[in-house]
């Protein structure tokens, strides 16, 4: 899909006309996988013992909170001092990129935040 969605993406680069056609394209693609995603994910967690899914709760709900506060200080930090916290970042980013980056740093952070706290859980019960 990954592949399908780069061709598509191209294609309406270079073809203006194609652009929105390649938009919808793209969206139904990722649609498409994340319902794939989510229908196995839902079917692991139809088979997943007690243990496991209260393992997964918990870190979900502490570890990603933990990572999502966390993230919040760059956030922070860039209203209450733009100067200060765009010096760091490439001097090329545009706007968009910049989204883009400060999504990844919360998703990021979270998964992070979600390991570290479903370790924890498991250190403590064995």
């Amino acid at each position: 899909m990954g592949v399908v969605a780069a061709v598509i993406a191209e294609v309406g680069k270079r073809k203006p006309e194609f652009a929105v056609y390649s938009l919808v394209a793209i969206s139904l693609s990722v649609i498409a996988v994340m319902a794939l995603m989510l229908s196995l994910c839902a079917r692991w967690w139809s088979v997943a013992d007690e243990a496991a899914r209260e393992a997964h709760k918990w870190s979900w709900y502490w570890g990603g909170s933990t990572g999502l506060a966390l993230a919040g200080v760059p956030f922070i930090l860039l209203h209450t001092m733009p100067k200060a916290a765009e010096a760091l970042l490439p001097a090329h980013m545009t706007t968009s990129q910049a989204v883009v980056f400060g999504m990844g740093l919360i998703g990021g952070f979270q998964i992070v935040g979600y390991g570290l706290f479903w370790a924890s859980w498991w250190l403590a019960r064995r």
